[in-house]
């Protein structure tokens, strides 16, 4: 999926930038032989492998494990992981960090950024942010829902993954929405970028680092949302971009079209 040049550039820059060893791991769900009512078929779990196999070739400190979700459940279960295709980070701090879909687009060279700084195991971010994530005393659980195309959706991906890298207590999923249309209807998601705060609080939009932390260590203390809340930057989503359930989805970008590299 991704070309000579483009493997060339990642190498140079993993070999540079990765400071220590990171687990990967990709589970994915193979094809039913027959068709089962109620079953979404795995649209994108050949080339999310192919993908990470590409990466984790360009850099002896990756150590990539391959799953198939069915069979090893107690495993993707202990990972967070209910549903394929599934990349699960694990770096210096041993902190999952789980991106469901495949990560094309401004996608990659985020999940290549996450890579480093969960490997590096340290993360930039403002005194007063840290300060806020070390009251927290009750886990937290963050979906970010984003898109392939969506130009805003990295920086909250950025911004997140920073969270949950600093703090224990943050769980962080990032899902690429259009890959589970059933998500979409079950929590009406406007935009994206949009971050669920345990399973109650839906905030479309860009948010800096002290407006997340606040507005999660709100919800963990029981507090109200902030009522002031301004929704930043965010792209509207038409729900007729969601395939009807049982159509083929379209094919993905590869590098020289959809994936494209960090420099």
């Amino acid at each position: 999926m991704l070309s000579a040049s483009d493997q060339n550039l990642l190498r140079q820059r993993l070999e540079r930038d990765l400071a220590s060893r990171l687990r990967v791991d990709v589970f994915t769900q193979k094809p039913s032989p027959i068709i089962i009512p109620g079953r979404q078929e795995c649209a994108y779990c050949e080339e999310v492998e192919t993908l990470m196999k590409e990466v984790a070739s360009l850099s002896p400190r990756i150590a990539l494990s391959l799953h198939d979700i069915e069979a090893e459940r107690a495993l993707a279960a202990g990972l967070g992981v209910d549903k394929a295709p599934a990349t699960v980070l694990r770096g210096a701090a041993n902190r999952p960090l789980r991106f469901f879909g495949l990560p094309s687009g401004p996608q990659f060279p985020n999940l290549v950024e996450i890579m480093v700084d969960a490997a590096r195991g340290k993360v930039a971010l403002l005194p007063d942010t840290v300060t806020q994530l070390r009251k927290l005393k009750t886990d937290v659980r963050l979906q970010v829902f984003v898109t392939t195309t969506c130009p805003h959706s990295p920086l909250m991906v950025r911004t997140a993954a920073r969270f949950a890298l600093q703090s224990v207590r943050i769980k962080l999923d990032i899902i690429e929405i259009e890959e589970y249309p059933v998500l979409f209807q079950q929590y009406g998601i406007p935009a994206v970028p949009a971050t669920l705060i345990g399973e109650k609080w839906l905030l479309p939009g860009v948010m800096d680092e002290q407006t997340l932390a606040q507005q999660v260590l709100r919800f963990a203390e029981g507090r109200p949302l902030d009522k002031d809340l301004q929704p930043g930057a965010f792209t509207p989503l038409d729900p007729n971009m969601f395939r009807p359930k049982g159509s083929q989805p379209s094919q993905p970008a590869t590098s020289t079209g959809g994936i494209i590299l960090p420099r």
